[in-house]
């Protein structure tokens, strides 16, 4: 696995990271390096653009889908997967219910490896709110 992040701005996750996925606690951790995969949370994004100085550099990023308070030049990504409730969305989910969740995967995503996650759905028994934060989480587990 090469370099993985996850961006919460000081928030808590909503679920379990993967293993070896660093948690840079700062804007300036942040863009110190270049990841394979960098996942931003909703406060993450706002905290970037907080600082529009500030450029990102991966290979992957997974995003909020209304990652509009971002400027392009923020985040410099070879591929973008959107997470959110939008059927235009990389990542939704497909139904949600009381303690779980199914997510759709809903086009072809390209690990760091340069294999594929295929189109599925995935049920995920989820404590709590079902949000684009988790759906970044899950998009992570998969392309690790």
């Amino acid at each position: 696995m090469g370099d993985a992040a996850f961006f919460w701005a000081g928030a808590t996750p909503p679920a379990p990271l993967p293993a070896g996925v660093e948690q840079p606690e700062t804007v300036r951790a942040l863009t110190e390096k270049r990841w394979e995969v960098l996942a931003l949370s909703c406060a993450g994004c706002r905290l970037l653009a907080d600082t529009p100085e500030a450029v990102c550099a991966c290979g992957t990023v997974l995003l909020p889908s209304d990652w509009s308070c971002l400027t392009a030049r923020q985040v410099k990504a070879e591929r973008v997967v959107s997470c959110g409730l939008s059927s235009r969305d990389s990542l939704t989910f497909s139904s949600m219910g009381d303690g779980n969740a199914v997510v759709c995967v809903q086009r072809v995503l390209i690990r760091p490896d340069g294999g594929q996650v295929e189109p599925q759905e995935l049920p995920l028994g989820c404590r709590g709110s079902q949000t684009e934060d988790l759906l970044a989480v899950v998009g992570l587990g998969l392309l690790l």
